[in-house]
């Protein structure tokens, strides 16, 4: 594995969707700046660039692994994000040489290894052809614990949460749309 920084101790996986509703975004970034343990997520847009972000304004360690070797920054706009995460005594993992550019296979890996350095995963919401919907699998396959937003009232049809109800049908553990409920539910 390439390694910048240091990679913590086994925390919770937040995963969902590159284009949340703002309140699956602000969901996120609460639940990682209150968790008080290692984030991980996968340094996409979305619940994960928010979960990142919380758990670096709460002072606490995250780590993104990523889809392509370093120098290829996916998206290039994540670049500083990147070194916020660094420089905040967290880490950027892949299995990908630097210089290599992202491709769907590398980010299929990527999910595989945050459901692998994580003790929870939490889907925040995805579509049902989402990248986290591969996360919460692998979690699945490796015997870890699955919890997935249930979507909220009126939302239950939308394809933006489609991931979600898939997961939940699956065996996820469902989280109300409430960081104390989902705090309790994770410390439990």
């Amino acid at each position: 594995m390439y390694l910048r920084g240091t990679l913590p101790a086994r925390g919770v996986a937040i995963v969902g969707s590159r284009t949340p509703p703002p309140e699956a975004a602000a969901f996120a970034y609460e639940l990682a700046f209150r968790l008080g343990e290692p984030v991980v997520a996968g340094l996409a847009l979305g619940v994960d660039a928010a979960a990142h972000r919380g758990a670096l304004a709460a002072g606490v360690p995250t780590v993104a692994f990523v889809g392509y070797g370093f120098g290829c920054t996916y998206p290039p706009e994540h670049a500083s994000l990147e070194d916020d995460i660094v420089r905040s005594g967290g880490a950027i993992a892949t299995l990908r040489p630097p210089g290599t550019p992202v491709s769907d296979d590398a980010l299929i890996e990527r999910d595989r290894l945050q459901a692998e350095h994580s003790r929870a995963v939490v889907l925040v919401c995805t579509e049902i052809g989402g990248g986290a919907v591969h996360t919460m699998r692998f979690a699945r396959e490796l015997g870890r614990p699955r919890f997935a937003v249930a979507p909220p009232a009126g939302a239950e049809n939308l394809a933006q949460w489609a991931g979600n109800v898939a997961c939940i049908a699956d065996g996820a553990t469902p989280l109300a749309l409430d960081v104390d409920a989902a705090l309790r539910a994770l410390r439990g």
